[in-house]
């Protein structure tokens, strides 16, 4: 059909009416034209169509003709086809009835010999039951018995067996020796653990064994111990008398009547928070652990050797051999709960008096050696509790003070003696208790420091000791008075106490007070340092170290000065110190630097002469005269004190002895110091080492406390040798100065022993 003829029909405002899905009759008869009309307009429309048909047919005839032939020869096909299939529906019935009689056949007889395997299968369970029914009759033996009715209890558990009349009374039988074996086993049991027969108690683990219900038996009784011992514990709990818990194993009927009883009348209540009822509850505690718990473990004990010596099977050995470790995690659960979960009043009651408890816990532990130990958490929750109030009783006698004095140090230590002498049953708590008293001493140390002058005040050392410095003193000797009082307390404590970890805690805190001390004392010697450095410069402006003159015995007015200075300040600013170790480390400290600066001064000291240089060795033992109000014996100063008789030996020695020192590390004298003793027998044009770099005396002792190397030091010297050689040939000097080839030959050995 042309696309022309099917446009204008479609496009044709009459015809859309009829062409639409949904045709309105309303629209129809309301269209242009009468009803005639409007069926010769269809009529005109149906005709084009009918033309434009016969016109498509006539221009595909052939295909039309040519389609038609095939469709004849697919009906053929069709009609083969369906000859088939009812040839193989005919012959898939026939096969079917050749199937289904022989397998209905074999289904009967199978569900035939199915019910007579299953008649056969129960013939042998009875017979089997029967002859076992009649050995467990027959036997004596409890332990066999128990054999018997395990094997009988799957027969008995058969359901096809119990369909059976003529059985049901030997089962009824078997059910009741079962019951009556395994309460006689209980029984055998509980009473052979009391009694401590081991024989008994195997016979009755052999039996349960032989029942295969020994993991059952045992988590019975583990049970059974711990609800005791959970009421025992309830009962301590509530004030009951040691004698009532003693008897607590009476019938709960009658407990039940006896705690019910109404009081009669004018008794007062006791009160749980009265001594009353504290000493019970201690008491009660007391027992609980020193005979209740340990009954039970010793029952465990007997438990576990009896279960190591019965014939069990693999199986059940590994998982009840550790019965022991077992009931002891159980326990401490249970003590833990118990300690977290019990009333206020009695959480106060186990908080404040902790250490009794541990001495309870530690007792039962000392009975048993290593078998059973309490994890350092079932005690936890009560810990903080009793921390608690030690801090409270620790920090009162510093409450309140802004300025600790020694009478709140007694007591202090005081409080710590009795609070470490009740926390020495157990190393934990009284490692913790340590940490509060060491907490309590810092607060102590923070008070003292806060008093402490620091500046210009406390450190002059020129004249008597003011207001600050007073003070400072003062606060280092309550210090001391506490570091001593807490070191005498710990050996007060006894050798029990003394090895301990909290000892070493506490002492190793002490340092804090210690450094403390040395701080203020340390301003001091500071100072003293700086001015003792000043007097020993006032050397080189010593007169008649450069003459030739005989010089009298006496010592220098530097050396006088020294004297007068070191055993005036000692006396005043340093010795009013209680601390007597620090004030001898603070000693030797001074005193070593004394004769450090002394030394190097005299080595730099130019120009000197023969008579200077046996002045400066008589100086060398009134220095020793000056440092004894520091240091009584100063050979006990050890390299200074050697370095210093050293030096008065080398003064008046020639440049060739010199030059021949050892120089091995064992040596009290440092070679840079023999060095510049031989600078001294120079002359003017070959300079010291610092004067050729343009330093001052000042500068170059600075420069040595700074530079402790050698190789430095000798750098510095070979500096000024090469200086020399420089001048020498700008000058043009025809030789050198004869000190020049001792010093470069010195260093040159120096150098090779410098690594």
């Amino acid at each position: 059909m042309s696309n022309s003829i099917c446009s204008e029909i479609e496009n044709d405002e009459f015809y859309q009416h009829f062409l639409s899905a949904n045709i309105n009759e309303t629209n129809i008869k309301n269209s242009a034209g009468s009803f005639n009309e409007q069926i010769n307009r269809l009529q005109i429309g149906i005709d084009k169509l009918h033309s434009e048909l016969h016109s498509q047919v006539r221009q595909q005839h052939g295909a039309l003709l040519s389609q038609a032939s095939q469709a004849g020869k697919l009906n053929y096909a069709l009609n083969a086809v369906s000859e088939q299939i009812q040839c193989l529906q005919k012959g898939a019935e026939k096969l079917k009835s050749q199937v289904d009689i022989p397998y209905s056949l074999l289904e009967n007889q199978t569900k035939v010999l199915e019910r007579l395997h299953e008649t056969s299968h129960n013939l042998r369970q009875i017979g089997r039951f029967l002859q076992l029914h009649r050995k467990l009759q027959a036997t004596k033996s409890s332990s066999i018995q128990a054999t018997l009715l395990f094997e009988l209890e799957p027969l008995v558990e058969n359901a096809d067996l119990n369909r059976i009349d003529f059985i049901r009374n030997e089962m009824a039988q078997v059910m009741t020796a079962r019951q009556r074996l395994n309460n006689f086993a209980n029984s055998e049991l509980i009473n052979g653990l009391k009694n401590g027969n081991e024989s008994q108690v195997m016979e009755s683990l052999q039996i349960f064994c032989n029942l295969n219900t020994l993991s059952k038996c045992i988590s019975n009784t583990l049970t059974t111990f711990l609800n005791d011992i959970k009421h025992s514990i309830k009962e301590c709990f509530a004030g009951t008398d040691v004698a009532t818990s003693l008897s607590s194993k009476k019938p709960s009927k009658e407990l039940k009547e006896s705690k019910t009883t109404p009081r009669g009348p004018g008794k007062t209540p006791t009160l749980t928070t009265s001594q009353n009822f504290r000493s019970k509850l201690w008491a009660a505690l007391e027992w609980l652990f020193d005979e209740e718990i340990c009954g039970y473990c010793n029952q465990i004990i007997s438990l576990q050797k009896c279960l190591a010596n019965i014939q069990t099977n693999e199986l059940i050995e590994h998982e009840e051999m550790n019965v022991r470790q077992s009931f002891w995690k159980n326990l401490e659960d249970l003590l833990k709960s118990s300690f977290s979960d019990s009333p206020t009043h009695i959480v106060q009651c186990l908080q404040q008096d902790l250490p009794k408890l541990l001495a309870f816990a530690r007792g039962l532990e000392v009975k048993y050696g290593t078998q059973f130990l309490f994890s350092d958490s079932v005690f936890e929750s009560l810990e903080t509790g009793y921390l608690e109030k030690c801090a409270i009783n620790l920090k009162a006698p510093m409450a309140g003070t802004d300025c600790p004095t020694q009478d709140a140090v007694d007591n202090l230590i005081r409080i710590a003696s009795n609070e470490l002498s009740a926390a020495m049953v157990d190393n934990r708590l009284c490692l913790m208790v340590a940490g509060v008293f060491n907490a309590c001493n810092t607060d102590f140390l923070t008070k003292i420091e806060a008093h402490v002058k620091l500046g210009a005040d406390s450190i002059v050392v020129v004249d008597i000791p003011n207001a600050s410095q007073i003070q400072n003193t003062s606060l280092a000797n309550i210090v001391h008075f506490h570091n001593d009082a807490v070191r005498k307390m710990i050996q007060s404590l006894g050798t029990n106490f003394v090895n301990t970890s909290a000892a070493e805690k506490i002492t190793d805190d002490l340092k804090k007070g210690k450094n403390l001390i040395l701080a203020i004392m340390q301003q001091l010697i500071e100072s003293m340092h700086s001015a003792v450095n000043i007097i020993l410069l006032s050397m080189h402006r010593e007169p008649g170290l450069n003459s030739d003159k005989p010089i009298s015995a006496g010592p220098s007015l530097y050396m006088k000065e020294l004297h007068d200075f070191l055993l005036r300040t000692w006396n005043l600013h340093i010795s009013p110190f209680a601390d007597k170790q620090s004030i001898d480390n603070c000693g030797k400290e001074l005193a070593g630097r004394c004769i450090e600066l002394f030394v190097r001064n005299v080595a730099i000291v130019r120009p000197i002469s023969l008579a200077g240089r046996n002045r400066l060795k008589t100086d060398c033992f009134h220095l020793e005269s000056a440092i004894k109000p520091m240091i009584n014996d100063p050979s006990t100063l050890g390299k200074p004190y050697r370095l210093l008789r050293a030096l008065s030996t080398v003064l008046i020695l020639s440049p060739e002895e010199l030059s021949n020192q050892p120089m091995d590390s064992g040596s009290p004298m440092s070679p840079y110091i023999i060095l510049y003793l031989l600078f001294g027998y120079a002359g003017s044009d070959l300079q010291s080492p610092h004067t050729s770099a343009g330093w001052s005396n000042e500068k170059l002792l600075q420069w040595l406390d700074g530079h402790t190397s050698d190789k430095e030091r000798l750098e510095l010297v070979a500096g000024a040798l090469q200086k020399y050689r420089t001048i020498v040939r700008q000058k043009s000097i025809a030789q050198y100065d004869p000190m020049y080839p001792v010093i470069s030959n010195f260093l040159e050995k120096f150098y090779k022993t410098v690594k």
